[in-house]
């Protein structure tokens, strides 16, 4: 077990830190223009302008994570402010990287899994994360009234389709793929309200939508837990997660999504 070299006290005072450092920039800017909408105005602006500060406070907090042999090594590094900023630079082009990849990588694995229990029970369905069914189904959520161009596409991260016996793939639900929900549930939430818009072709509103995370776990105090009601199923790539409602092991599915397909599909299965 890595030892502590980062204090709960140490943790109290860089929160003061920060809230003193944005508190004192908004009063200087208050100071500086008086009325408080004008402040509103440039308030995004303003937010940008702190950043180099909150940087030089926030990046040192690396030594959080530092163990005890390399910590003399980070306190080098950390007190050459020209190296802090660096560091941020660093620091968000490798989140920037891991962000997506670990997304894209997930709904890969989820669909390949998913086709490969598709095959072993011989039944006739597919998953997809790219092509031409993928882009079709797309277009189908853009509804054009004249000049208008309204846009209710969901976020489509995987295809699961019915392979007809004249080969034609036919769409049965949307896959949301997400490692963590702390970012656009709502957007996949919202969506199964604007499906039901009956300027929608019938087979696109009738298409199941169905969310898949990786490491949430929906424990009681979880907000999304309730949230995701909403979905026809959520289902959950760790064994941590609490079952409820909706919210069920990744194995359970493919019995679900079985049960999209016509009967004489699953008949001759």
């Amino acid at each position: 077990m890595m030892e502590v070299t980062w204090s709960d006290e140490d943790e109290a005072q860089w929160k003061r830190e920060v809230e003193q450092l944005f508190a004192q920039k908004l009063r200087a800017a208050l100071d500086q223009h008086g009325d408080p909408l004008t402040v509103g105005n440039q308030l995004g602006e303003l937010l940008r302008a702190v950043e180099s500060d909150a940087a030089k406070l926030v990046i040192p907090r690396a030594r959080k994570w530092a163990g005890l042999e390399s910590l003399p090594r980070w306190e080098e590094l950390l007190r050459d402010e020209s190296m802090l900023l660096e560091l941020r630079a660093i620091g968000t082009s490798i989140a920037n990287t891991m962000r997506p990849l670990a997304g894209n990588t997930f709904s890969a694995w989820v669909s390949e899994l998913l086709n490969k229990s598709f095959e072993s029970r011989s039944l006739p369905m597919r998953s997809f994360t790219t092509g031409p069914l993928k882009v079709g189904l797309s277009k189908k959520f853009v509804i054009r009234e004249g000049d208008q161009r309204i846009d209710l596409r969901p976020d489509i991260d995987i295809v699961v389709a019915y392979q007809s016996p004249n080969r034609q793939a036919v769409p049965l639900a949307i896959i949301s793929a997400k490692t963590t929900l702390a970012e656009r549930v709502m957007q996949t939430i919202n969506w199964t309200r604007y499906k039901t818009d009956e300027r929608l072709p019938e087979e696109v509103r009738s298409i199941k939508l169905y969310l898949v995370t990786a490491w949430e776990t929906f424990a009681e105090s979880d907000v999304n837990r309730e949230r995701v009601q909403e979905l026809d199923g959520v289902y959950v790539c760790n064994t941590k997660f609490q079952r409820y409602g909706n919210i069920k092991p990744f194995e359970e599915m493919l019995d679900d999504l079985k049960s999209l397909l016509p009967d004489e599909a699953i008949s001759s299965s």
